[in-house]
């Protein structure tokens, strides 16, 4: 995991419980002989000539908590987020795990040809996972709507209505991490060993860090582990609720009320800042109020003058576990 955490530093350095009123109401239910409703549940991209990276997010599959009330603060919405992701089903040898999801990507190109730009697209991206051979899965991304903000489009890069196949390990975002039968499950466990693991990563750096630096750059690396963790939607047993109740303990997630994803959809979130290579940075963790359904995240950065910019976000559509996936003739390998 150390190696893991390493390569994710080193490319993120080169990138520009229910509420007390929901306890009391549902005691209140049960004394009434009823029972309470429950309600179901960076990646920053950067182009040289031509490319592009897709970032990705997770969702909680079953029903979960419906409290009634807005969580008092971002631990509290992360520990119903927990309790619903503890009701995720795991997928049986057969069958295979669907995902789609709705992204928003900032990108930019720089090309001695055609110069620099910078704009943003709509992609839809599909995955069908196979649980007894993950890394045979099979993606389809339809590109969608962009917005040019200055400069122009590559010729290269896919046009509106372009719909692409590919094989094999395309869909890493959504196959189980490496190594996660040996992460604990238990929240704290969790994070005493990211953290662990983010310090050694971080005094292992050359040039090595000055000791007023290993604590900042450590925080950046934790966070960064968890979220990337956050938005896998199957990460491995047990490991999705772990995560959430170690992001829960993270003292700089701050609570949002007024968040919209993608796809339009109203939601609360957990906003979580730190110091990137460039400037402040933080990501949302959107869920939807109630159920604490995961319904995806946005990631924003500050810009050259000092505004935020909103450089990626995800909305999760659809997850669920399925008996069949399509065959697709045409379909490159990745």
């Amino acid at each position: 995991m150390t190696q893991d955490l390493q390569e994710i530093k080193s490319s993120y350095d080169a990138l520009p419980g229910p509420s007390a009123t929901a306890t009391a109401r549902a005691r209140d239910l049960l004394a009434a002989g009823r029972k309470p409703r429950t309600g179901y549940a960076k990646h920053a991209l950067r182009a040289g000539t031509v490319g592009l990276a897709a970032t990705v997010a997770a969702v909680a599959f079953m029903i979960g908590p419906n409290g009634g009330a807005t969580p008092a603060n971002a631990a509290e919405l992360l520990q119903h987020a927990a309790t619903a992701a503890a009701r995720q089903p795991a997928p049986q040898t057969g069958q295979f795990v669907y995902v789609k999801r709705l992204e928003q990507n900032w990108i930019l190109t720089l090309s001695e040809v055609e110069g620099d730009g910078e704009h943003t697209q709509e992609v839809t991206h599909e995955a069908w996972v196979p649980a007894a051979d993950p890394g045979n899965a099979l993606t389809r991304s339809t590109y969608g709507r962009r917005s040019i903000h200055r400069g122009q489009v590559p010729s290269t890069m896919p046009t509106p209505g372009t719909v692409d196949y590919q094989t094999g390990r395309c869909a890493a975002d959504v196959l189980p991490v490496d190594g996660a039968g040996n992460l604990p499950t238990d929240p704290g466990e969790l994070l005493a060993r990211v953290r662990a693991d983010a310090e050694a990563s971080v005094r292992n750096e050359r040039p090595r860090p000055s000791e007023d630096q290993v604590g900042p750059r450590v925080d950046v690396t934790v966070a960064f582990r968890l979220i990337t963790l956050a938005q896998n939607p199957f990460p491995g047993v047990g490991l999705r609720e772990a995560v959430f109740g170690a992001l829960s303990k993270l003292p700089a997630a701050t609570m949002r009320t007024d968040l919209t994803d993608p796809a339009g959809r109203q939601g609360i979130g957990a906003s979580i800042d730190y110091q990137g290579p460039d400037g402040r940075e933080r990501t949302e963790l959107i869920f939807e109020p109630g159920t604490y359904r995961f319904l995806g995240w946005r990631n924003l950065s500050e810009g050259p003058d000092g505004a935020e910019v909103l450089r990626a976000a995800v909305a999760m559509l659809e997850a669920k576990i399925v008996d069949t996936m399509p065959h697709v003739a045409e379909a490159r390998a990745c």
